[in-house]
């Protein structure tokens, strides 16, 4: 017993240390089966992403009856809500005719991302206020 813990303690102290980054869980499937994403990564690349999903951001528009639009926490925490308007920042129209969370609020939101003839439509089923970090 005592030699098989140093041989365990030996392999665990030869392991070289590993970062885990955010953009390395994004790949990963979620306990639920839904695949994670930020509003940077959707907004680069959404036919990676079509389907059903659900992706974390900060609420910077709101549309009664219609939905509302996220921005990325990392673009939120540099420049808050005005950056919105500026070409390059991505952002993600979210159709949600519910309640729509608090202007300013981080969300999470499953939903579903299909194309459509004018583009991609992300449809909300469920919001989530999220952890602010």
């Amino acid at each position: 017993m005592k030699r098989a813990f140093v041989l365990l303690a030996a392999i665990t102290i030869s392991l070289p240390p590993t970062r885990v980054r955010a953009q390395d869980a994004v790949s990963l499937p979620s306990p639920t089966g839904v695949r994670a994403t930020t509003v940077d990564d959707l907004a680069s690349n959404p036919s990676a992403f079509l389907g059903q999903l659900s992706v974390v951001g900060v609420v910077a528009a709101v549309k009664t009856g219609q939905g509302f639009t996220i921005v990325d926490k990392r673009e939120y925490a540099a420049c808050g809500l005005s950056c919105v308007n500026e070409p390059d920042t991505r952002k993600i129209p979210v159709r949600w005719n519910g309640v729509p969370p608090n202007l300013q609020q981080t969300v999470q939101i499953t939903g579903v991302l299909e194309k459509s003839d004018t583009g991609f439509v992300f449809s909300a089923k469920t919001i989530t206020e999220s952890a602010k970090e």
